[in-house]
């Protein structure tokens, strides 16, 4: 895992320049994480010094990040666990809820990352993934024209090609959603020109083209109930049963066919010779 870059994203984040891509992603992750419940929420990895979990309504909240957080943070009712993201100490189906803020671009390996995530997260528990679009005007500027040095240590991970990867291992993709469209700094000071870009962009994502800087995916994790296979070596017992009565009733009406009925007492039940069959189920 990549300490280096996360300790840049936070840095860019905390800058004037970074504010504003920080506060758009952090109304996504906030509108992700309010209406996803269970007992355990984990966090892997911190982009802030904020609290990213202030708006789950999970009670028991956990932050795992190599280096230590602020004491703010701390103070929140949030709990902290220091280890190495490449080799995650949580067991198997122990949490509902997981938060990768820009995880997979500073993980060495996003495939290993991916399954000890797998491994952690209970059925029906939920992902949710954020990272920065390759296609974004924004961060297609500062990796190719500035050559910051943020976007040249993150391993981008396109979000179609990270929704294959999930419905692989059986997730289904419940949300996707993308900042809003800004190719510079601040638009305002950059005139004419890149307000006219972002006008074009827009366009464009209205007719399903998505040039947002920075996505959100949030997925749920299925799990299917088996079915059993094997060789039937028995009937039912209903199936058997309805076979007997079948031909019990066909034997029946042929005896009530040649048989002539005895004149009835007008003090006889009729009710008390009849035979009743019960059939279980």
């Amino acid at each position: 895992m990549s300490t280096s870059f996360q300790q840049l994203l936070k840095q860019h984040y905390a800058s004037a320049l970074g504010s504003g891509i920080y506060a758009q992603e952090r109304r996504l992750i906030d509108a992700a994480l309010a209406n996803l419940f269970g007992y355990f929420v984990l966090q892997l990895g911190a982009i802030s010094e904020e609290d990213l979990l202030a708006q789950s309504r999970v009670n028991t909240k956990v932050l795992l990040d190599s280096g230590f957080p602020e004491r703010a943070v701390l103070q929140q009712g949030l709990h902290f666990v220091q280890a190495d993201l490449d080799y995650l100490p949580i067991g198997r189906d122990q949490v509902d809820v997981i938060l990768l803020p820009h995880t997979f671009e500073a993980a060495a390996d996003p495939h290993l990352l991916l399954r000890q995530v797998d491994t952690m997260l209970r059925a029906e528990g939920h992902l949710v993934i954020t990272g920065f679009h390759a296609k974004g005007c924004w961060v297609w500027r500062q990796k190719w024209f500035n050559k910051a040095s943020i976007m040249q240590q993150a391993q981008l991970v396109d979000p179609q090609q990270l929704q294959e990867w999930l419905s692989v291992l059986g997730y289904e993709v419940k949300q996707r959603r993308f900042t809003s469209v800004q190719c510079a700094q601040n638009p305002a000071s950059e005139g004419f020109w890149a307000q006219l870009i972002g006008r074009s962009e827009r366009l464009l994502q209205r007719l399903g083209w998505q040039f947002g800087n920075v996505y959100c995916l949030v997925a749920k994790k299925k799990l299917d109930a088996p079915t059993l296979v094997g060789v039937k070596w028995r009937m039912p017992r209903w199936q058997a049963m309805g076979s007997n009565l079948s031909s019990s009733k066909a034997v029946g009406v042929k005896e009530v066919q040649n048989r002539t009925e005895p004149p009835r007492d007008a003090n006889t039940n009729p009710f008390k010779e009849r035979k009743c069959l019960i059939i279980k189920f």
